[in-house]
């Protein structure tokens, strides 16, 4: 029996995969050696041409270093049995280049403020509409123990988080190429790191599940991050569900965490067709009702699904009409213009990270101590 070598990343969704898995080989004749493998560690190993599954999921963020090393091959939504129309066309687009795309889209995410209602309304706190509102309700609600939450490790999925709010203030973080400046990261995300710094101590140790975590279990007030907690927090269970407000944040423009990925093919792949019928059947309709019924997963970024019957009546029965409207709203917000496309993107984000995480964690007494011990300034006063 044939075995494919694929490497996920880990979550809910993925579960649901292995669950089905035996269906697939029995159909197939196609056995699957499925590894979960974080997404920084995925990211060493693939350019730096190690051992390679024969599927990966390709994130946008490093698409370019992928295709720099060669290490993926072109794929056609047809090559699964898709139209294109079948796609959100951001999906598509967050993995596409020169008209190429190089994965079939399975995750799409916009910039989302998740809030508790409750905790707001016993303050006397409005809809957060802008940034100075997400910051207003921080300093009201850490009085009560609370205030804002968001990712700040030094993994370079982190920077989106502020990038993404500087990107509502029209600042780009990271430029096409070298460093960035100090001004940028002053201006631009400069008062969300201020209040950051005075969350809990460890937040910079977390990552992205256990920030939303501090708000599921009271720690936290708001969180901004990316769309896909609204249906997390309002999983059956969860001592938050009804609790929660949704909505999408900005100044000039909307506040980003865009996150795309997808299923690529490698170029060592062993059986290219092999590969496409795994891709073709984790967007089978089996595997995506199962996802959506089974873990409430309903930002699936397939336009197809909305005219599903059963897709509609589970988003009713499971009341997750107002999630569902909160979604769409980041989707229609997403601009892709504040993240570089650039072959050392991992590298710089983490670099900008450690500025970051070391500023909110204490490592260092001030954003401008960090900037110039991170990239050797000269030490002249900011």
């Amino acid at each position: 029996m044939q075995t494919l070598r694929v490497w996920l990343k880990a979550g809910h969704t993925v579960e649901i995969i292995r669950r089905l898995l035996p269906e697939f080989r029995a159909s197939t004749g196609i056995e699957v050696a499925l590894e979960l493998v974080p997404e920084g560690v995925a990211h060493d190993a693939l350019v730096q041409g190690s051992a390679l599954a024969d599927v990966v999921t390709v994130p946008f963020w490093y698409l370019e270093e992928l295709r720099a090393a060669g290490n993926l091959l072109p794929v056609a939504t047809a090559d699964v049995g898709l139209d294109e129309r079948a796609f959100v066309p951001d999906a598509l687009g967050a993995l596409r280049r020169g008209g190429v795309l190089w994965a079939v889209p399975h995750t799409l995410t916009g910039g989302m403020l998740a809030y508790r209602q409750d905790a707001f309304d016993a303050a006397g706190l409005g809809r957060p509409q802008s940034l100075a509102d997400v910051l207003t309700a921080d300093a009201v609600l850490q009085e009560r123990g609370m205030g804002l939450v968001a990712r700040c490790n030094g993994e370079f999925s982190s920077l989106e988080t502020f990038s993404g709010w500087a990107a509502a203030k029209s600042v780009r973080l990271l430029p096409d190429a070298g460093d960035p400046t100090f001004e940028d990261l002053r201006d631009g995300a400069g008062d969300l790191v201020q209040a950051l710094s005075g969350g809990p101590r460890d937040l910079t140790a977390l990552d992205y599940a256990g920030v939303g975590n501090l708000v599921s279990a009271g720690h936290a007030s708001h969180l901004f991050d990316t769309s896909a907690w609204a249906f997390q927090f309002e999983e059956p269970g969860s001592p938050v569900r009804g609790l929660m407000g949704y909505t999408t944040v900005g100044d000039a423009l909307p506040a980003q965490f865009v996150y795309a990925e997808g299923l690529g093919i490698t170029a060592g792949c062993r059986s290219e067709e092999a590969a496409r019928q795994f891709i073709a059947w984790r967007h089978s309709e089996e595997v995506l009702r199962a996802e959506v019924e089974g873990v409430r997963r309903i930002d699936i970024p397939r336009a197809d699904l909305r005219e599903r019957d059963w897709y509609r009546d589970f988003v009713a029965a499971a009341g997750l009409q107002d999630c569902l409207r909160a979604v769409d709203k980041s989707w229609s917000g997403i601009d892709f213009r504040h993240i570089p496309l650039r072959v050392d993107f991992v590298g710089a984000a983490r670099r900008l990270m450690s500025a970051i995480s070391g500023t909110v964690s204490g490592k260092y007494v001030s954003l401008a101590e960090a900037y110039d011990v991170t990239y050797q300034q000269d030490g002249r006063p900011r």
